[in-house]
């Protein structure tokens, strides 16, 4: 029988099909597995957090807040709007000084009921007003929080952020997940607060938010096609289900949160910004966040 030889990119692409299902199977994501006994019993107060990731910072911190998780894409893809715990939290990103466009789409459709309601909010340079953004922009979907902090971490925003700088960047992330871990277990009624809103600062975030909703894959993104090995990962990991595989090519089109879930999760570096990045080569992943689970949290497919 004559062998047939394998193509660079056929090879690449069962390399990164390995990996992506490897990645799959490890550290499977807790969804919605409460705290019980032995004999199954609810064991405790229920507390369900719900979160937005693209690179897995949110996702660290959600499974730090709790063991009871909810992806918010997920969540509005299966149309479960109604939930009712003890305690309920929010992680998201902060997209300038706002909340990305999935989590402001599920607040708004959602029914929820809980004692106390907490939110954290990551960021990786500088947080500004998003905290009393978001308490005024829950408050008039008949949600109220009780507890909201920001919490600093990798800026994976690479129009202007280098990954390889902000991973060696100090942040004192830990120590500071960890107060607000008891400061939830406390109950602490606390609204983190940014006095130093000039109005210049207001016009920069301004127009910094007009540039970035509304977005489009096809006015962000630009794909190297000879790079692309058509393993789908993008597909996988979008949160809006923007991407198809076309021979063996991704394609890209529809409404986008700027996420950059696609662009750094992809193992060739085929997807890059059209506008330009700092750096390229450098790309993120939170360490202790499987690609699995990213792709668990966001798959539409």
């Amino acid at each position: 029988m004559e062998e047939k030889s394998v193509t660079r990119r056929e090879a690449l692409k069962i390399m990164g099909c390995s990996v992506l299902s490897a990645a799959m199977m490890a550290s499977p994501l807790s969804s919605l597995a409460s705290s019980r006994d032995a004999s199954g019993k609810q064991m405790g107060k229920r507390r369900l957090v719900f979160y937005f990731t693209a690179t897995g910072n949110s996702l660290f911190v959600a499974k730090a807040l709790g063991t009871e998780l909810v992806s918010i894409p997920q969540a509005i893809k299966d149309g479960k709007l109604e939930y009712e715990a003890d305690e309920i939290g929010f992680v998201f990103p902060d997209y300038a000084a706002t909340a990305p466009m999935l989590v402001r789409s599920f607040v708004r459709k959602a029914k929820l009921k809980a004692s106390y309601i907490f939110s954290v909010i990551t960021f990786g340079n500088f947080a500004a007003n998003v905290a009393e953004w978001w308490e005024d922009y829950c408050q008039k979907q008949g949600v109220t929080n009780q507890y909201i902090q920001t919490l600093m971490m990798v800026d994976n925003y690479l129009p202007v952020f280098d990954m390889n700088e902000q991973i060696k960047a100090e942040k004192h992330t830990a120590e500071n997940l960890a107060a607000i871990v008891a400061d939830v277990a406390a109950h602490r009624q606390f609204i983190a607060k940014f006095d130093q809103m000039n109005e210049q600062m207001q016009g920069f975030l301004s127009n910094l938010q007009k540039s970035h909703f509304p977005m489009t894959a096809e006015q962000l993104l630009k794909l190297n096609t000879e790079a692309c090995i058509g393993c789908n990962t993008c597909a996988k990991v979008c949160p809006h289900g923007n991407f198809k595989m076309a021979d063996d090519v991704a394609q890209f089109s529809g409404d986008c949160d700027y996420c950059l879930a696609c662009v750094h999760n992809c193992s060739q570096k085929a997807l890059t910004l059209a506008r330009g990045e700092r750096n390229p080569q450098a790309r993120y992943r939170h360490p202790d966040i499987s690609l699995g689970e990213i792709v668990r949290a966001n798959n539409q497919h």
